[in-house]
């Protein structure tokens, strides 16, 4: 009983989710990745970029679920009209991130992708991931 107790996670605490609608726009590189910036006021920039098939009249929303430091995002898409002009990349801006280090699940239904990594929230840090091919 006791190796139980001192095995057993703590509490990460309760599942907070909020909702993100990016902005679209065109790019040259089509690698499906996503770009991630930390801002000086602790909100994080993610661009999902390598969208394909996708036009200015979509939406691209993010469904963002934060349990303690882990975060679980649900990339959600609704397709536009196909005669308005294309798009490759969406820009979201999280809201509401302490200066921690997250795990941080990104996944695509829509594309069939997945990513895990770690995201530092400290001002300045960038970097980048790519979609497994």
């Amino acid at each position: 009983m006791v190796i139980g107790l001192l095995v057993k996670p703590g509490q990460r605490g309760q599942a907070e989710t909020s909702f993100v609608t990016g902005t679209l726009d065109r790019e040259a590189d089509t690698t499906p990745r996503i770009e991630i910036r930390c801002l000086d006021n602790g909100d994080v920039e993610l661009r999902r970029c390598g969208l394909h098939g996708l036009t200015k009249s979509a939406t691209v929303a993010l469904a963002v679920t934060k349990i303690g430091f882990d975060l679980s995002i649900e990339e959600r898409v609704t397709p536009g009209d196909p005669a308005d002009n294309p798009v490759e990349r969406a820009t979201f801006i999280i809201k509401g991130l302490a200066p921690e280090r997250y795990h941080l699940k990104y996944n695509s239904s829509a594309y069939s992708t997945f990513l895990a990594t770690t995201l530092p929230n400290r001002p300045g840090i960038a970097f980048s991931r790519q979609f497994p091919a």
